[in-house]
This record gives structure tokens, C-alpha cells and sequence, in this order.
């Protein structure tokens, strides 16, 4: 199956446009990325997530890179994403404080 590699910028062109300004340094984007297979987008957002291609509340992606190919049989891709469920969920990315 083909893998397509997502990458969205989370600023939405506003990194590019003032980080100059406010940080003294250019920052071009705040990158969020998600895996695509098989007509299905999986991504980290509180949690594992799948969802059509695109259709995030992070808009159209802006660059698309084809990664190639996989022939691991879907149920083996699946069953490693469950295991990711597990880890990454909404409280792994919460400080404590």
C-alpha cells in the first residue's frame, strides 16, 4: 500500500510571517504531521486518531510527501496502532504541574 506523510503547519503561515519580529530568529511553520494509508489519515490529536484524508480541523495539509510503499498486511499495521493508543493518549502531552 502506498504512505503518504502529511505535514500541516499549525500557525497556519503566521510563523513564517511574524517570528522574525517577535523572536528575533525566523521560524517557517509549526509542523504537525500525520501518516496516510489506504484512503485512511492517522494522526495524534489527544490520542490516536483516523479520519478521510485531509479532513482535520488542521485544514488541507500543505505539503504531501510520498513515502513509498508498505506490504505489511494491514492487520499487522493495525494491531501496532492499537499499541500506540495505549501510550499516546491526552495525558501524556499535559504538564504536571
Amino acid at each position: 500500500m502506498k504512505v503518504l506523510l502529511y505535514v500541516y503547519d499549525l500557525s497556519r503561515g503566521m510563523a513564517r510571517n511574524i517570528s522574525a519580529a517577535l523572536l528575533g530568529v525566523q521560524i517557517d511553520a509549526i509542523y504537525h504531521t500525520s501518516i496516510v494509508m489506504e484512503d485512511i489519515e492517522y494522526t495524534y490529536d489527544g490520542g490516536v486518531k483516523t479520519l478521510s484524508p485531509g479532513t482535520s480541523h488542521l485544514g488541507k495539509p500543505f505539503r504531501v510527501i510520498d513515502l513509498g510503499e508498505s506490504h505489511l498486511p494491514t492487520e499487522v499495521i493495525m494491531e501496532y496502532l492499537d499499541s500506540l493508543r495505549e501510550i499516546y493518549t491526552a495525558e501524556v502531552v499535559r504538564p504536571n504541574l
